[in-house]
């Protein structure tokens, strides 16, 4: 039988992932929002071989964000690791190259609003095309889980696995066409400007509402873009952790909340970021003169390879699982009020047109 004593006061580590990310020894800002990504100050990342900072968003336990700057005409050290991540362009002109074992090199090139993201496991490296001027990336990754789940730093950088049945180094890997798979699906592994990106109307999430969801390198990693109209406002809705919003165009701002608790808001414009709570309503609102549109990265939760992670809602095999939503008529009136007195302050219409009062 054991030897049972009173115990010594027993304090719980913090998390591997934590653990590891303070030893990278750049920033580490733990807010609930980004005002602008060019404005996050940087500190230099060995690792990278260039400028970087991590940015912890709200649950940041499964997905979390980095960002990047590299030097006019610079580049940054080969890396590999068993995350996936997905890589949008906040400023600049760059390629990025990739390779895997006995495979050639491919390069994309890409620019300000790209998005793609590096095959699992492979060995790439970002450079910076542009001799005048530093440019900027951030990468949302799910590292968090990944190198807390094996808790083991040489397994997750310097794995020998390869996976070929996302990538064997096809030369037309990045430019290849995408695919629409039906309803508001498309594959692809890369978008060379998701701002212009065409969108399908989506008017279940709100009047004036469009999106499509990205299937990207074979990940289990989700993202979509969604846009809605001038004089509009999505509906409240509620879902699983680690979905991070950046802000493509237009001016507005969301309501955020814990249901039975007050409303938190944050104004926002292009290059703005937040991440939703789990579980925490939100809505989005736009008072600007264009329309209003944004990118989401987020955990699991890809068309293709579901992965639920966290608190989801929603019916298992419904394309719309993970949403739990509030009806325009269910609302709570207040909400309606001060989007009007928003908009009448800037002269702009409101253009509702699915409200049922």
């Amino acid at each position: 039988m054991a030897d049972v004593r009173a115990p010594d006061n027993f304090v719980r580590p913090k998390d591997f992932y934590n653990q590891w990310q303070e030893k990278e020894g750049v920033p580490i800002y733990k807010l609930f929002h980004v005002a602008n990504l060019m404005e996050v100050e940087l500190g230099h990342w060995e690792r990278f071989g260039c400028k970087g900072a991590f940015v912890n968003l709200a649950d940041p336990d499964i997905t979390t964000a980095a960002v990047l700057e590299i030097p006019p005409g610079g580049r940054t050290k080969p890396a590999k690791h068993i995350f996936e991540a997905l890589v949008y362009g906040v400023s600049g002109r760059g390629k990025t190259i990739v390779s895997a074992p006995e495979s050639p090199e491919v390069a994309v090139e890409w620019g300000t609003n790209s998005l793609f993201s590096p095959p699992l496991n492979s060995i790439y490296s970002h450079h910076n095309l542009d001799s005048t001027k530093p440019l900027r990336l951030l990468m949302v990754s799910n590292a968090p889980l990944v190198l807390s789940l094996y808790h083991n730093e040489r397994f997750v950088f310097e794995n020998p696995a390869v996976f070929d049945d996302r990538f064997s180094g096809q030369p037309d890997f990045f430019s290849k066409a995408g695919r629409h798979l039906g309803g508001r699906v498309w594959r692809g592994n890369f978008v060379a400007d998701v701002s212009r990106f065409t969108l399908i109307d989506w008017v279940r999430r709100g009047s004036g509402a469009k999106s499509f969801h990205l299937s990207m390198a074979d990940n289990t990693m989700a993202c979509h873009i969604s846009e809605f109209a001038v004089g509009t406002y999505k509906k409240g809705h509620r879902h699983g952790p680690g979905a991070h919003v950046i802000i493509l165009a237009g001016e507005g701002y969301s309501l955020l909340w814990e249901e039975g608790n007050e409303r938190m808001r944050i104004d926002w414009r292009p290059g703005s970021m937040f991440s939703p709570p789990q579980w925490w309503f939100h809505q989005h609102f736009n008072t600007g003169p264009e329309p209003a549109r944004y990118l989401a990265l987020r955990r699991g939760g890809s068309p293709e390879h579901p992965l639920r992670l966290g608190m989801t809602g929603g019916k298992r095999g419904d394309e719309e699982a993970g949403a739990e939503q509030i009806e325009y008529e269910d609302e709570d009136p207040e909400i309606r009020e001060m989007y009007e007195r928003e908009l009448a302050a800037r002269g702009i219409q409101l253009r509702m047109t699915s409200i049922n009062r």
